[in-house]
């Protein structure tokens, strides 16, 4: 018998870091899935690490390939994925040991084509996850979508959401191989193209920030190109903008703002805005050809940035040592 969810874990590397993310699935009390490691060309021990669990587990299989990226990876997780759902969580992260009891019913009712929580960033395992009081929600497709470009509790993020597995199969969609930020790249279509979602606020996931080689670590030329096209992908795609009223085409544009402001924050905090100059200069220029009053930023992450770059004293706040 199938089991109704496939856990795929991309592997590379994280020899350090899989057993704590496998270990955090196999202590979950609803049992109705199966795991499926995707170790993409590890040269470390991971190998042996997927080797091992898949002898010890018979609802465990690992598919060993040349290294392709995450989402080579993850694409490859889709294709080979027995379950009706499919989550991905990240191999040098994991999971409280409630997350699937307390989605069992959901996940059960088969009635949703997305099921998304919430996460907390942590350092390491001594990090407590505090969840706000229990909202959840039942939104269709496009405006769960809408939430998350009012950066709710609904994140760009793959790893805190279960997705049918019909929903990349069925329209064709791929994780983006060979990008970095693919999540970006890759939920808006899913959201887009899904009938129901249901969203908790609840957090589930322990996303580790201080793996040091984690994409998030050390900035270059690709991450920044990638980032920014993809946030353009979504803002001038008329996949999007066909779907959306005026009212949410101004939402989707103050969060395309809010990730121009971020992108550039980053290049001056990390003082590269000199050496990728054209990507430097082209932020700048959809900033100002995309120029919201600072009012309508006000409910937005990157608020103060964007107060700090109208009044053209970005780059000079991030030449203050410690000023962020």
């Amino acid at each position: 018998m199938k089991p109704l969810l496939t856990v795929v874990i991309p592997v590379y590397n994280v020899e350090k870091y899989l057993k704590r993310c496998i270990e955090s699935i196999l202590v979950q009390e609803w049992k109705d899935y199966d795991i499926l490691l995707v170790d993409d060309g590890s040269t470390d021990r991971s190998p042996q690490v997927c080797d091992a669990y898949a002898k010890a587990y018979d609802f465990i299989s690992v598919i060993h390939k040349k290294n392709g990226g995450l989402s080579a990876a993850r694409n490859t997780g889709i294709s080979h994925a027995e379950g009706e759902y499919v989550y991905f969580p990240d191999s040098d992260d994991w999971i409280e040991p409630d997350t699937f009891i307390a989605l069992a019913e959901v996940v059960e009712s088969q009635k949703f084509d997305i099921i998304s929580f919430n996460r907390e960033f942590v350092k390491g395992e001594e990090d407590a996850i505090v969840s706000d009081s229990l909202v959840t929600q039942v939104f269709e497709g496009k405006d769960a979508f809408v939430q998350l470009l009012s950066h709710s509790y609904i994140t760009g993020f793959a790893n805190d959401k279960i997705y049918r597995k019909s929903l990349f199969t069925d329209n064709d969609i791929q994780f983006p191989i060979g990008k970095y930020y693919e999540d970006l790249g890759t939920n808006y279509k899913l959201f887009l193209s899904a009938k129901m979602v249901y969203a908790t606020n609840q957090k589930y996931y322990h996303y580790l920030i201080d793996n040091p080689d984690s994409i998030t670590q050390s900035w270059n030329e690709k991450k920044f190109s990638d980032m920014f096209g993809f946030y353009k992908e979504v803002f001038y795609s008329e996949f999007v903008r066909s779907q959306l009223s005026k009212e949410e085409l101004q939402m989707s544009q103050r969060y395309y703002v809010n990730g121009l402001v971020h992108i550039l924050a980053s290049l001056y905090k990390s003082k590269l805005d000199k050496k990728y100059r054209n990507i430097t200069d082209e932020v700048k220029q959809e900033l100002l050809k995309n120029n919201v009053s600072l009012s309508q930023m006000k409910d937005q992450p990157n608020k103060l940035k964007y107060v700090l770059f109208r009044l053209k004293v970005l780059k000079l706040a991030f030449s203050i040592q410690n000023v962020f």
